[in-house]
């Protein structure tokens, strides 16, 4: 059972008197801790028994990093530093998804005729308009887009280990600082985007619109909604890695 006051005095007392035996003691007061961090991140790829020892190594570095000097609860130390560890770990080591490489070449295709079009015509091309610049069949233009929005949309309309996507977090109760810290993440960096992104952003996830919905209701076109979300999603995982 994790006891914030324990881990605290433990960390104390090694950072006093680094000795094995303080060492070992606070790593064994302080391990419920880790292993309930490892746990936040099973179904990623990575075994638990894996994340478990990356976070139990975290811990060890933090212990010998602590300095009592600076005022600090060794807890409000230690938490983001085994989670930010593990977290860079699973980007690391584990399998990505990744846009066949044939698929990757179309949707660069289609974002430079996109942007050119956009350019010459001052407003977004329609499907066909598209399809004739690049020489595709309209059923090609679509698929690619179709495509493109489930490899690029996943990483944050995907739901989570338990059953949930990342803005459902918005408004949830705080169930312990797992929740708090994806709410807070995810909270600071919603703040980066404009109201427009924001928007957007409420619209998509917590109003669960679909794109040709929330296009109506801010006034754009489907295809200006679909590269928005696209590029905002982007930004957003961006930014919640760095966090």
């Amino acid at each position: 059972m994790m006891n914030a006051d324990d881990i605290h005095n433990a960390a104390m007392r090694y950072a006093q008197e680094k000795t094995k035996e303080s060492l070992d003691e606070a790593v064994s007061v302080a391990l419920p801790l880790c292993n309930a961090i490892a746990a936040r991140f099973t179904g990623r790829g990575i075994e638990l028994e894996d994340l478990r020892q990356v976070a139990a190594m975290a811990l060890v570095n933090a212990l010998n990093g602590f300095d009592p000097g600076r005022g600090l609860r060794f807890t409000t130390y230690v938490t983001p530093t085994i989670t930010g560890t593990v977290r860079n770990y699973i980007r690391d080591r584990a399998q990505l998804v990744r846009t066949p490489r044939g698929l990757r070449e179309q949707g660069m295709q289609m974002d430079k005729a996109l942007e050119q079009m956009t350019q010459k015509l001052h407003r977004d091309p329609t499907a066909p308009e598209l399809a004739e610049q690049l020489g595709w069949t309209l059923e090609q233009v679509i698929s690619v887009h179709a495509s493109r929005e489930k490899s690029q949309v996943s990483s944050l309309d995907a739901q989570d280990d338990s059953g949930m996507m990342v803005f459902d977090h918005l408004g949830k109760p705080e169930k312990g600082f797992e929740d708090f810290e994806m709410r807070e993440d995810l909270r600071n960096a919603l703040k980066t985007l404009t109201p427009e992104e924001r928007t957007l952003i409420r619209l998509r996830f917590q109003d669960q619109l679909s794109q040709q919905a929330a296009a109506k209701r801010m006034s754009l076109t489907q295809m200006q909604v679909s590269r928005m979300e696209r590029r905002v999603l982007r930004e957003l995982k961006s930014v919640m890695q760095t966090l």
